[in-house]
């Protein structure tokens, strides 16, 4: 090579150069045909974190150990460039093998011309690997950033159902941090039970791919059971196969106990807690449906509390609002399993007794008369009132609606209390 073709590639990669830098540990001189080229001496020595090429002399001899030991100092973002004399074809695969990227002949021109063609090319493509690299990882911390400042549990598996990231609301619900949760699976993070069921509906939705919406009870860090809706998405590669899974926890226990209010507002009564008359007439229909389906016979009741207008004007209306509830929780232990009482209003309520004979149906019901006395008694509503009085009424719900039974329980009530109070009439 002439020294005009020197001079003339020396002035075209000088900028380039300053990335290539020639690493004697014994402080040999740069040879003059690479000094030539550009190629100086770095100022200090250190883990290149961008693409930098060295090139090191090495004793042919010494190859082995020194390639291992200069890839450990310099790391792998060094370009690293094995510079002996005269290095026959399988010394050069062999150098490469150990670790170094090239193998030049610092005094042969023409080899140092080939090698600092191949490695400008190797630290550009080097360096736009590095730039895309930054890139993404910027990418990803502002991602990282958002999900973390987002109040919902967020989640990333890949196709093998390992978790792949997380934001910090993921990894403080489950009670870990996140570097605790990545490179885990559902079966390392979660009681096995649970991680059986999450597994079985990843493994689906990977199959069919699309979206999975669906709620579920989970157990929080704190100890708390949660009501939760689990959001899940899986991710497809270019290829169209599945990649992984990606998902949302959205809390919703507040709104399912708000649910659980309203639902008892709508069937329960305020003052005194027992069913309403709705929620007595909707679970009426539904007992009579099955036991005309069945063949059964069915009771209802009306019970009304005695002399209640005395407790209001004597003790006062907070005195008898006690008594409604009293009488009421009374009426709700007593009746039995599979029975429904219920306040229809006022100081009225409603019985109904599901395959109950007539004298089944007042059995129980003198049992709660019974029992609203005694307990009245020791709540010292005797002197005042504090009984009960109840008709009951024996139908066929082929033969007789509710409405009818419970007319005719209404007019045995009626006997009742002319009769003299605190006793149960039968209709006819």
């Amino acid at each position: 090579m002439s020294s005009i073709e020197q001079s003339s590639m020396r002035q075209a990669h000088t900028k380039d150069d300053r990335e290539v830098f020639w690493l004697a540990v014994d402080s040999r001189p740069i040879p003059p045909l690479l000094a030539a080229q550009g190629v100086t001496a770095p100022l200090s020595i250190e883990i290149p974190e961008s693409p930098i090429a060295y090139l090191v002399p090495v004793a042919a001899e010494r190859l082995g150990n020194a390639v291992r030991e200069l890839r450990r100092s310099l790391g792998e973002h060094a370009y690293l460039v094995i510079a002996t004399e005269k290095l026959s074809g399988g010394w050069i695969e062999r150098a490469i093998a150990l670790g170094a990227d090239d193998v030049v002949d610092p005094t042969s021109a023409e080899s140092i011309a080939i090698c600092l063609a191949r490695t400008r090319r190797a630290l550009e493509r080097g360096r736009a690997t590095y730039q895309q690299r930054g890139h993404l990882a910027l990418e990803r911390d502002y991602l990282q950033a958002c999900i973390d400042n987002l109040p919902a549990p967020i989640f990333f598996k890949n196709a093998e159902g390992i978790y792949v990231g997380c934001n910090v609301a993921f990894a403080t619900f489950i009670g870990r941090t996140p570097d605790g949760v990545v490179g885990r699976s559902v079966f390392e993070v979660a009681p096995e039970a649970l991680a059986s069921r999450y597994q079985e509906a990843d493994d689906e939705l990977l199959m069919r791919g699309g979206i999975q919406v669906y709620e579920s009870e989970v157990r929080h860090s704190d100890g708390a059971s949660r009501h939760v809706v689990f959001h899940k998405a899986a991710m497809q590669g270019g290829d169209g196969c599945a990649r992984g899974i990606a998902g949302a926890i959205l809390d919703i226990t507040e709104r399912k106990m708000l649910e659980a209010r309203l639902i008892e507002a709508a069937e329960r009564d305020p003052l005194t807690n027992a069913y309403n008359r709705r929620k007595f007439f909707e679970l009426a229909d539904q007992i009579m449906r099955r036991a005309a389906g069945e063949g059964q016979r069915l009771a209802v009741a009306v019970a009304d509390v005695d002399q209640f207008k005395l407790i209001n004007d004597r003790l006062g209306h907070a005195e008898g609002d006690n008594a409604l509830r009293l009488i009421a929780s009374v009426l709700e232990d007593t009746i039995g399993e599979g029975n429904v009482i219920a306040r229809a209003g006022g100081e009225e309520f409603y019985a109904l007794f599901p395959d109950a004979s007539i004298d089944d149906a007042e059995r129980i019901a003198d049992r709660m008369r019974v029992e609203v006395e005694r307990s009245c008694r020791q709540a010292a509503l005797s002197a005042v009132a504090g009984t009960v009085s109840i008709g009951l009424a024996g139908f066929d719900p082929l033969e007789e609606t509710l409405d009818e039974a419970l007319k005719r329980a209404d007019n045995a009530l009626y006997l009742a209390k002319n009769s003299g109070r605190n006793r149960i009439c039968v209709a006819a």
